[in-house]
């Protein structure tokens, strides 16, 4: 079964601005979850409508997908932006997706999605919160969200995830300043 990883990375956000490509800890943000890809899978694709974004992973050895901007509001949901990006591959049959705003996503949850998808055969899986401090959240994160080309194309509810199964991501969604520094700190200290 041929893997392939997808960054997606925007150039706009609503609550942090530039958060894709903002300085973290000594480099824009998305390049931390795209170098970890690079040493996981043979190809990977970044998708965005910055060509900063798409230049600079390009440099590092990934491909990218130019995205529309009708993709690119905050209210369009995820799957439509993998399906877009899906018209651009090689024919993969699993796309594990990693998302350029988690940059203290551990490399080893990145290479554990891609074995059970292979390994298992699941259609879906994604990542969710830890029980503990995350009581008022979606338990349902999708830092990493792998699919097979199959469930990707037939996707019966865009806006609610039936992931078949779960890995715990402990890794900081950065949305706001505060996600910032708290995501910040873990990765300085490997508070995780």
């Amino acid at each position: 079964m041929k893997s392939v990883a997808l960054i997606i990375a925007k150039k706009e956000s609503s609550r942090l601005p530039n958060k894709n490509f903002k300085e973290f800890c000594g480099q824009p943000m998305f390049i931390w979850n795209l170098e970890k890809c690079l040493k996981i899978f043979n190809h990977v694709y970044v998708s965005s409508d910055y060509d900063f974004i798409l230049e600079e992973a390009k440099k590092l050895g990934a491909v990218p997908i130019k995205r529309p901007d009708k993709l690119c509001k905050s209210d369009v949901p995820n799957i439509p932006v993998y399906q877009h990006a899906f018209q651009y591959m090689d024919k993969p049959d699993i796309i594990v997706t990693v998302k350029a705003d988690s940059p203290t996503l551990k490399i080893d949850l990145i290479k554990r999605a891609k074995e059970l998808m292979e390994k298992y055969k699941y259609n879906e899986l994604m990542t969710a919160y830890p029980v503990k401090g995350y009581e008022n959240k979606n338990p349902l994160y999708g830092s990493v969200w792998a699919l097979t080309k199959e469930r990707l194309k037939n996707y019966k509810d865009i806006w609610n995830p039936e992931p078949e199964i779960l890995l715990v991501d402990e890794s900081i969604d950065i949305h706001t300043k505060e996600d910032f520094n708290k995501a910040t700190k873990q990765q300085k200290y490997g508070k995780k």
